[in-house]
């Protein structure tokens, strides 16, 4: 593995940790918090939180985007991968996708998305499920190299030893 692919891949999984970590903190922890206060202040705080994380979710989408792309393009062989790799990988991507958009309406200010701010609690829970099929596809999906490296590698070493001892 060389260097550009270890760091891709340091940022993707890191990225995965912040943008789904970030709603298990804020539906399970954050929003029961601030349920007992007056709704004026509640939402005054959640502005503060939410105008840095803006910011940061933004670089973060980018890079899950870009790490992503590389992976794809660069490091996985998907005409080489068995039918449920692929599929497992679509189901994650359309996950994904479905937690970049929750997660940007809900630290967003478009007034057009003012019904999911108002309603977050269920789209928060929304953006949990989305994580948390992203987890079990992309542990699914490590599983699946391995078992091929796995062979691959008993392939290579049979013929070593072939070569080495002879037919």
């Amino acid at each position: 593995m060389n260097l550009i692919t270890l760091i891709m891949r340091w940022l993707h999984i890191g990225g995965a940790i912040i943008l789904i970590g970030s709603p298990f903190f804020i539906r399970l922890f954050l929003l029961p918090a601030l349920a007992g206060e007056d709704p004026e202040h509640r939402a005054a705080i959640i502005e503060r939180i939410n105008k840095p994380w803006r910011m940061i979710l933004g670089m973060v989408i980018l890079l899950q985007i870009i790490s992503g792309v590389y992976w794809l393009l660069v490091v996985v062989d998907m005409p080489a991968e068995p039918p449920l790799y692929q599929i497992l990988l679509t189901i994650k991507l359309l996950a994904a996708l479905g937690l970049f958009f929750l997660l940007s309406v809900l630290a967003g200010r478009a007034m057009m998305f003012a019904s999911f701010r108002a309603e977050s609690k269920k789209w928060y829970t929304a953006s949990l499920i989305c994580g948390i099929i992203i987890v079990m596809c992309a542990g699914a999906m490590r599983l699946m190299p391995l078992k091929q490296q796995g062979k691959a590698l008993a392939s290579v070493g049979a013929a070593r030893a072939t070569a080495t001892n002879g037919p």
